[in-house]
């Protein structure tokens, strides 16, 4: 595939990702990201690091905020490397990690970093501290 094709596909598959945090449906992520062991470099606590592990990420995140909507700020490309910032908006109205609910309208910026092989994501890196959703202030 040419460099433009490769990078509109990179794009298109960061916005499905997204698409999958906005809606829930973590199916998306059995189209878009490789069947590795090891594909997901943060997981969340107790969780495993393939892509099961991502479709836990994308429910434990819709639960703590329902109405949450992630948009993309920023996609850089280099490569087979993506790395983009995105914010989430929403309310906290379910468990994160361990911080209990506040009904409170949050928003945030984060950082991810994904690389790609043969159009699947084969890496997925969150470069960031939950976009501040765990700064021990932010969720009261």
């Amino acid at each position: 595939m040419n460099q433009p094709g490769r990078k509109q596909t990179q794009e298109q598959v960061i916005h499905r990702i997204t698409e999958a945090f906005n809606t829930g449906d973590t199916e998306i992520i059995d189209d878009l990201v490789a069947e590795h062991d090891d594909v997901e470099k943060t997981p969340m606590p107790g969780t495993s690091r393939d892509r099961v592990g991502l479709k836990l990420k994308v429910q434990h995140v819709r639960q703590a905020f329902p109405d949450g909507r992630f948009t993309i700020e920023k996609i850089e490309q280099d490569g087979d490397t993506v790395t983009f910032t995105w914010r989430l908006e929403g309310t906290h109205r379910g468990r994160f990690i361990d911080k209990r609910p506040t009904n409170r309208r949050v928003s945030f910026r984060g950082q991810d970093r994904v690389r790609f092989e043969n159009g699947k994501i084969v890496e997925h890196h969150s470069l960031d501290n939950k976009g501040g959703l765990l700064d021990r202030n932010a969720l009261r």
